[in-house]
């Protein structure tokens, strides 16, 4: 509780005034008697407004019984003041509805007073301007008396909240490494091995030899094995079928052998999988064979392969169209080959986003922007990417970068495109960071209202709800403004301590050590976020938690 001991020096200028006014003399002569507190003393912002509780305390024998006074509380800076809801006094004898103060016991009130925040009000003074007049007698008009101040601020370590830090990048799906494939397939007569040759100056086999050919001397480039996999339609005996197939492997690798023995360092390999009962299932499944459904309902029914074959050869109908449409496509060998591609390397990405990004394929572009950390760079290597591919990440991404390059108003535009594309979570989330930014707080509800990202606990602190904003997800940084802005300075600096090197989280640390008294580390604090930046110089002069440093030597310095 603060008590102005100042008032009667104040107001004696205003005895000329009231000299008329018999209710009021005393009041005034002993007004020294009254205790006026406000709490808090240094005002705070929170959510939109500022709030403070004012309590007026008039000792007995003091409130002149036939006396009214009108109380307002004013907030005033430089260049402006907002007035607040007044507050009327009157004694007893008076004929009014207002708070009765009784003469002989006295008596207080508590008033708590709102204010929408305005940023001019940072450096002000919260002052209670008292007007008079008596119930009876000439004065019957309220007249100015004087104007006490109560409190000073106002402390808006709310507004410190860093809101890229609740961006949200899309992932890319960068691979250093791909595997690409081929297939084809050396088709066999019934119960036979034999390679016809045909089958190997077929398109697809060409093409097959042509992948192997093409890959197996390449830079970065590594050609995995030839593998030969021999199958045999579920018709007949399995012990003859899987014979079969074990044929069919090895006379493929045999073919394909012979087919590239002038390219080397090729490795082969082969395996058999007997009757493709898998193979015949798809088969059907994808065909407009009338009766599929009672064939599959078979092959569901029955696990035994020699059961599944009776039961469907007692199909005769059905089983006439699976010999001629379905069976001939599973005696094969497939051939099988694969290459692993190496991509380009961190440095070679890192360099071509800065001198040659048409180069680039989209992830290559989405997952270089990340390797640099000029922001100019990664804003041309997202540009392009969303150009050139029309990708919603990349717009996404170039909308956070805009962001941190304080060009609010085209990363909503980045966003909104990227919504355009297609939305997603992360887009959401920074549409309704954007408008926080912007200052429109019901178009970030909109966007916020039912997810669960960082924007969500931003929105929190916008409102003045420190509590929720805690529970996350939220960068330490912004945990820390909470955190001090909830009154716990010990979590605060714990969550400062991994929020890296940002000249934000050295200011805050210095309005963290004012607020615990120790203005030596607020200074040196404080000397390191001005070097890291200069715009700090301009916050800490307007910032009244610095005030008690206001006029010394060091603050002055810096």
């Amino acid at each position: 509780m603060k008590r102005f001991t100042s008032i009667a020096m104040m107001l004696t200028a205003m005895v000329v005034i009231l000299s008329g006014c018999n209710c009021y003399k005393k009041m005034l002569k002993n007004i020294d008697e009254v205790k006026i507190s406000c709490t808090p003393e240094v005002l705070t912002l929170k959510g939109a407004n500022v709030t403070a509780d004012i309590t007026v305390e008039f000792p007995a024998k003091y409130f002149d019984k036939k006396a009214v006074i009108k109380v307002v509380p004013v907030l005033v800076f430089e260049g402006g003041e907002i007035a607040g809801t007044p507050k009327f006094l009157q004694g007893e004898k008076v004929k009014d509805n207002y708070t009765v103060i009784a003469y002989k016991k006295g008596g207080s009130y508590t008033q708590t007073v709102t204010f929408p925040y305005d940023s001019r009000a940072d450096l002000s003074t919260l002052e209670l301007r008292i007007e008079s007049k008596c119930s009876k007698g000439k004065r019957d008009e309220f007249a100015p008396v004087a104007a006490i101040p109560v409190a000073s601020g106002i402390s808006a370590v709310q507004n410190l909240v860093n809101y890229t830090d609740g961006l949200v990048l899309m992932a890319d799906n960068f691979k250093r490494v791909t595997t690409i494939s081929k297939e084809a397939d050396i088709m066999y007569l019934i119960n036979s091995s034999r390679v016809r040759s045909a089958q190997l100056t077929s398109e697809q086999v060409k093409m097959f030899e042509d992948f192997v050919a093409e890959n197996s001397d390449k830079d970065r480039v590594a050609l995995g094995g030839v593998y030969s996999k021999g199958y045999a339609s579920p018709d007949g005996p399995v012990k003859f079928n899987d014979k079969l197939a074990k044929q069919r492997s090895a006379a493929g690798e045999k073919a394909v052998r012979k087919q590239l023995k002038s390219v080397e360092d090729v490795k082969y390999d082969m395996a058999s999988y007997g009757e493709d009962w898998e193979g015949f299932k798809k088969l059907v499944a994808a065909s407009d064979i009338e009766d599929k459904d009672v064939i599959l309902q078979v092959l569901a029914m029955y696990s035994s392969p020699a059961e599944r074959d009776q039961q469907i050869q007692n199909m005769a109908q059905v089983f006439d169209v699976l010999k001629k449409e379905i069976l001939p496509q599973l005696r094969r060998t497939q051939l099988v080959a694969s290459a692993d591609v190496t991509g380009y390397t961190d440095q070679e990405l890192k360099d071509a986003i800065v001198s040659n990004l048409d180069c680039l394929k989209l992830e290559e572009l989405l997952f270089a922007a990340t390797l640099v950390n000029d922001n100019s760079v990664k804003a041309k290597a997202y540009q392009t990417a969303a150009t050139k591919f029309n990708d919603n990440r990349a717009y996404n991404n170039l909308g956070v970068v805009l962001a941190k390059q304080d060009k609010v108003a085209d990363a909503k535009k980045a966003f909104e495109k990227a919504a355009s594309i297609q939305s997603s979570v992360e887009i959401t989330n920074n549409l309704g960071v954007v408008a926080l930014m912007q200052g429109d707080v019901v178009a970030a509800k909109g966007y916020l209202a039912s997810a669960k990202t960082p924007g969500v606990a931003l929105l929190a602190i916008k409102e003045g709800n420190y509590t929720q904003a805690v529970k996350g997800p939220i960068s330490n940084y912004n945990l820390a403004v909470a955190n001090v802005c909830n009154g716990n300075l010990s979590a605060a600096k714990s969550a400062l301590v991994g929020a890296g090197q940002c000249p934000c989280v050295d200011y805050l640390k210095a309005v963290i050590c004012m607020k615990e008294g120790n203005s030596k580390n607020a200074v040196a604090n404080l000397k390191v976020a001005i070097a890291k930046d200069n715009k700090y110089k301009a916050m800490a002069k307007n910032n009244v938690d610095f005030a008690k440093l206001f006029g010394t030597e060091e603050f002055l310095a810096l």
